[in-house]
């Protein structure tokens, strides 16, 4: 376990004899930075702790990454809140590896999970804006991600991190994934709802674990796949996927390899290549692209303007297409 860290005289306490408001409020008090306040709170056991920020708070007062971690006093659950991510930002253009890191002990304290929540966080070259491991059914609103490398990045430690919640959260032009779960982080039972994922240089969406699932939201024009399965019994609803694999030579949205049990419906999936691609075809090549993957349901879709057709198997069983339940707004072909 790392050591207890303790703030320098820069960014400790502050005092009430300035006007201005405190950059950070917290329960236990008001601080100059976030590492402060997590430092600085009390380790008993009882309570996490609330850290809010206000608009006097300066990013670049911060000694980067912000790292939530337990400790050898424990771990403190924490609910991080901003102002909304118009407004509050955390990390800046010149921080390099992670942004803000979260570390827990895993189910000794899953029923304290930690919040963030109404942030924009930017940075992260060679990280990742959000790095989370050992750190079950966190929640994650609306927070929005535009980083040099992953938007969110979901890691393998001492413990799993399952059962997380991201609503309304939306990945911008991540110089990696949007959102990527390893599989070694045991990430079962994540979920998305309303989330985005837009023009990231890697995937939108890269799911592990099992029973992974994306209600509502988009998948757009990101380098790789729009979303990328490689474990059982994931589901896609009620998405918008247009554009992905603009890096890619076969350009797919949606890619799985032993995606048994997955389940896609009532999605709307465009073929468009509306910005630069680095292949050579003038749409999207299919919509949903599986290998290897059993029990597999794809129902109530619209699509349009794919070069090849809508979905193609290679290995795969017990793939049911209903095809009376699909809608083609052109000449693409179903399978």
């Amino acid at each position: 376990m790392r050591p207890r860290r303790v703030a320098s005289k820069d960014v400790t306490r502050t005092t009430a004899r300035d006007d201005s408001p405190a950059p950070v409020v917290a329960s236990h008090g008001t601080y100059g930075t976030v590492q402060a306040a997590y430092d600085d709170a009390p380790r008993d056991g009882e309570r996490g702790v609330a850290i809010e920020l206000t608009g006097a708070y300066d990013p670049r007062a911060e000694t980067y990454p912000i790292e939530l971690h337990a400790d050898a006093d424990g771990f403190v659950p924490v609910a991080l809140r901003g102002l909304g991510p118009s407004v509050t930002q955390i990390g800046h253009d010149d921080v390099e590896g992670d942004v803000l890191s979260i570390r827990g002990e895993g189910p000794a304290g899953y029923s304290y999970p930690y919040t963030i929540e109404s942030l924009r966080i930017r940075g992260g070259d060679g990280g990742a804006g959000l790095a989370v491991a050992s750190s079950p059914q966190g929640m994650v609103n609306a927070v929005v991600f535009r980083t040099a490398g992953h938007g969110v990045h979901v890691r393998e430690g001492d413990h799993g991190s399952y059962g997380t919640t991201f609503t309304n959260a939306q990945a911008w032009n991540c110089g990696g994934d949007g959102f990527r779960l390893d599989a070694d982080a045991r990430p079962h039972s994540t979920h998305f709802f309303g989330c985005r994922a837009t023009a990231c240089r890697g995937v939108g969406f890269r799911l592990r674990g099992y029973k992974a699932s994306i209600h509502g939201g988009t998948a757009q024009l990101c380098h790789s796949h729009g979303v990328e399965i490689r474990s059982p019994v994931a589901s896609i609803r009620d998405a918008y996927v247009e554009g992905n694999g603009r890096r890619e030579e076969h350009p797919v949205e949606v890619y799985g390899h032993g995606a048994h049990g997955l389940s896609v419906s009532g999605c709307y999936f465009h073929g468009a290549t509306p910005r630069r691609c680095w292949h050579d075809r003038d749409r999207v090549l299919r919509a949903v692209n599986l290998h290897d993957s059993r029990g597999v349901t794809i129902r109530e879709c619209v699509y349009r303007g794919y070069d090849d057709r809508f979905f193609r198997g290679f290995g795969c069983e017990q793939v049911e297409l209903d095809e009376g339940t699909h809608v083609a707004l052109d000449d693409t072909d179903l399978a």
